[in-house]
């Protein structure tokens, strides 16, 4: 087994020659420059950005595997927004790398998020040797108490919390002042991602040291005539100036933007109609419902609702057709409980769909939702509840619907007269704080800074939006049954 004070072949030789996965010369770069970091002991976080498809991946893997090989001992660390699929996908990646014939039969895996390789193949039942811890850096995710001794790597950095990047990731790093490296492309200037990289200009004007690499597609095109064509394609179609072009492959960040509505369309918001505390007449309706946690108070002391944690929000509107026979909704009615019990929560929502005859009923059934939406899908049936899990793909078509709505005038929200001032405020302040972003080529997904508050109203508002997408149009001659003939009291035909 090489330890790393004799092995001190660049990571370019180590990936032909012992992976057998050559690097292109600017992952070589960035590669060799980390790698001396870490045998310096310097302790330096560095910034890498590059476009789209550029092989920051597969450099992060070859990097990691160079360590397995050439150090007997020490940890690294890798964690990413989301476990499945980013962290699901690195560990992947790596253990391809890790299939070379001088590496395959030292592998080991404990835990399922731990890879090791073992200094000789017949230590590996007793897991000797360096390892790689992987960790989810969603803001739900509890990840203090792990040490990354040689390197922590922090992948897709633009879409990690810097709250979280601050508290739990880079503490990881103090004990043996272990080198930091964040992967990414652009996004706002307030990233996790851009705020380093700003860093590390400033530090690299004063002592000379780069530890920001920024290479957009021009790079790869120069050298890649197949990389070229289909990115000049991409440019031809979408437009030079398109936030996914300007974004993930020119590396441009999107400055004092980033906002889900623009001007014109927080103007076309408001409707003439008001608040609702009681269904009128035979109206139709329909609602999306976002789920929260719950709060189970210790015996004995009070519940006081947690205005941190996410809240359930009922949003309930009234279908009608524009002249173009497209659905439009007016939002009428909205229910907030924060910290309830699920089974009140189940309880007063089943009161609501009975009280207001809704017709469609979507619910976020992702985690929390997924038991809630269970039982309301066994009372009421799948013509009323429908479930909706949260993904990268079903996250943006929520958003487009929202937006498609909100643009086209379609989506209207009451006035502030008769509605729970509470309600109102705490609604509107969602929707102005609502942010996009571009995770993957053709897919937006919105949110609000958890540093800002949160996005409980916003999907619930998404959701009933959602809702009305496949409603067809009544044709002349037939007339909407009225939806209080269409059920029994008890929800069913």
């Amino acid at each position: 087994m090489q330890i790393a004070e004799t092995f001190p072949a660049g990571i370019g030789w180590f990936a032909r020659h012992i992976l057998g996965k050559p690097l292109y010369p600017y992952q070589e770069q960035v590669g060799d420059a980390i790698l001396a970091a870490i045998r310096e002991g310097r302790g330096d976080t560095f910034s890498v950005m590059f476009a789209r498809q550029m092989g920051k991946n597969q450099l992060s893997a070859v990097l990691e595997a160079y360590l397995l090989f050439a150090y007997p001992d020490g940890s690294i660390v890798k964690a990413a927004p989301t476990y499945k699929p980013q962290i699901v996908n690195s560990r992947m990646r790596l253990l391809s790398m890790l299939e070379a014939p001088l590496l395959r039969e030292r592998v080991w895996k404990a835990f399922g998020y731990i890879i090791g390789l073992a200094p000789d193949p017949a230590e590996v039942d007793v897991q000797s040797g360096p390892r790689i811890l992987f960790f989810s850096a969603g803001p739900e995710s509890s990840i203090v108490g792990a040490t990354a001794s040689l390197l922590l790597e922090i992948d897709e950095a633009q879409d990690v919390q810097p709250g979280k990047y601050d508290v739990e990731l880079k503490p990881m790093a103090a004990t043996n002042n272990a080198v930091t490296v964040m992967y990414g492309t652009a996004w706002t200037e307030d990233t996790l991602l851009a705020r380093m990289r700003a860093h590390n200009l400033e530090r690299q004007q004063q002592d000379g040291i780069q530890r920001h690499f920024e290479c957009d597609w021009r790079v790869l095109a120069a050298i890649n005539p197949r990389y070229r064509r289909f990115v000049a394609g991409e440019i031809l179609r979408l437009g030079e100036d398109h936030l996914s072009i300007r974004t993930q492959y020119r590396l441009l960040p999107i400055s004092g933007a980033g906002m889900l509505f623009n001007d014109l369309q927080r103007c076309m918001l408001p409707g003439s109609h008001s608040w609702l505390a009681e269904p009128t007449g035979d109206e139709y309706y329909v609602a999306g419902l976002d789920v929260g946690g719950e709060e189970r108070p210790r015996p004995g002391a009070e519940t006081q609702p947690n205005r941190k944690r996410d809240s359930t929000i009922l949003t309930i509107a009234r279908v009608s057709y524009n002249e173009l026979e497209l659905p439009a909704i007016e939002i009428v009615h909205q229910q907030w409980w924060t910290g309830l019990r699920h089974s009140e929560q189940y309880a007063r929502v089943s009161a609501l769909i009975q009280h207001w005859n809704l017709r469609r009923v979507l619910i976020d059934s992702t985690g929390l939702g997924e038991a809630l939406s269970s039982l309301l899908l066994d009372k009421f049936g799948a013509e009323r509840i429908s479930s909706y899990k949260f993904s990268r793909p079903s996250k943006s078509q929520l958003t487009y619907q929202l937006l498609s709505l909100t643009s086209s005038a379609r989506l209207k929200l009451y006035q502030p007269d008769e509605a729970p001032e509470q309600i109102y405020q705490e609604c509107w302040k969602q929707l102005r704080l609502a942010r996009y972003r571009i995770p993957a080529e053709n897919c937006i997904d919105m949110y609000v800074d958890p540093a800002e508050g949160h996005d409980d109203f916003l999907m619930s508002i998404a959701l009933c939006a959602q809702a009305i997408r496949d409603l067809q149009p009544p044709t002349s001659e037939s007339q909407i049954i009225a939806p209080r003939q269409l059920y029994r009291s008890d929800g069913r035909f």
